[in-house]
């Protein structure tokens, strides 16, 4: 008798173990930071604002091939890129379609409507393309909504900001999210526009470096001497 009684206890127990195993939520590890394949091209809309203020609205795209060692990032009509401006070149508009050209050692500012450009920076101010694996050792915030899709987003602090980013379950990237770490602390959304996202060769030509942008600009991109997160 005695035996069989333990023998259900054991059982009971078991038995609530069970129980409480499913009735309590599973716990996951988080998502591991992506990595960003080697090519792609997408285009995007791009705002930024102080406080609540809007500063700039426009569209652009992005270009990158890091195989290579090469990225185009445009900023359309309207911009207020802080790379593009204020490197003293004598334009028309300052607002006009902006290139930022990189490769392996320099980053060129580009009006090709004005045909005028310069180099901003090098590889001694972080101007260079960007690693795939940019994000590594990045927060996961969790899930959010962008234009109808389910993201997942990241948080890592950069040299100049506080930059997040957002992605499909599969990859599609879906926004890139910035907070300048100086002072007025504007606040930097690229929303990309899912259905452009390519993967695979992009034509050289999309990089190349137009003839007159040899001289450097007569204000150079530099870094900010002081974070303030």
């Amino acid at each position: 008798m005695a035996t069989f009684i333990a023998a259900n206890i054991v059982t009971l127990i078991w038995w609530l173990l069970e129980v409480v195993s499913l009735t309590q939520p599973l716990i996951l590890a988080p998502p591991q930071p992506p990595s960003w394949p080697e090519t792609f091209s997408v285009s995007f809309q791009e705002e930024q604002h102080i406080s609540i203020l809007p500063v700039s609205k426009n569209t652009g795209a992005w270009y990158y091939d890091f195989g290579n060692g090469k990225a185009r990032f445009d900023h359309l009509q309207g911009q207020k890129d802080n790379f593009c401006s204020g490197r003293g070149l004598q334009l028309k508009d300052s607002r006009g379609d902006c290139h930022l050209l990189f490769n392996t050692t320099d980053m060129y500012v580009h009006y090709p409507g004005e045909q005028k450009c310069c180099r901003a920076c090098g590889a001694a101010e972080g101007c260079t393309v960007l690693k795939p694996t940019w994000l590594a050792g990045a927060k996961y915030l969790g899930k959010e909504n962008i234009s109808g899709m389910v993201c997942h987003g990241w948080e890592v602090r950069g040299t100049a900001a506080m930059d997040r980013w957002y992605q499909t379950e599969d990859g599609t990237p879906c926004r890139y999210w910035e907070r300048i770490s100086y002072w007025p602390h504007p606040v930097h959304t690229i929303t990309f526009n899912i259905s452009t996202y390519r993967l695979g060769p992009i034509p050289t030509s999309v990089f190349d470096v137009p003839e007159y942008c040899s001289r450097a600009c007569p204000s150079p991109w530099t870094p900010p001497v002081k974070m303030e997160y």
